[in-house]
């Protein structure tokens, strides 16, 4: 029971790579990490953001890759609705990535 305690009170850290009409997100699971895509549809780019931005709720440290523009639409999304600037870690200028991309930043952050 000790170890459950103690896992609950570290936090999760977590990757998101934001195109215009697409997003994955990589945060770590209970026993695995967990990556889920999402689809822009007819949502307009502040709705896509925080509909981004609520998969790292339970995130405590947050790297955040993709395109220049969208990368800095979506950090500053982010920061409007969970006012924690200390959270974003890092960000990387990336044109693409994979979810084994996003995996591998994942495990760099939790080591």
């Amino acid at each position: 029971m000790g170890i459950e305690t103690t896992a609950a009170h570290q936090g999760h850290a977590g990757v998101v790579y934001v195109e215009p009409w697409f997003a994955m997100v990589a945060r770590a699971g209970d026993a695995t990490p967990v990556v889920c895509s999402l689809e822009r549809a007819s949502e307009t780019e502040p709705e896509f953001l925080a509909r981004v931005a609520h998969e790292t709720t339970d995130c405590d440290r947050l790297v955040v890759m993709g395109p220049g523009t969208e990368r800095l639409a979506f950090e500053r999304e982010y920061v409007t609705l969970y006012q924690r600037p200390d959270r974003l870690v890092d960000d990387e200028p990336a044109a693409h990535a994979t979810r084994f991309d996003l995996l591998d930043r994942l495990r760099l952050l939790e080591s």
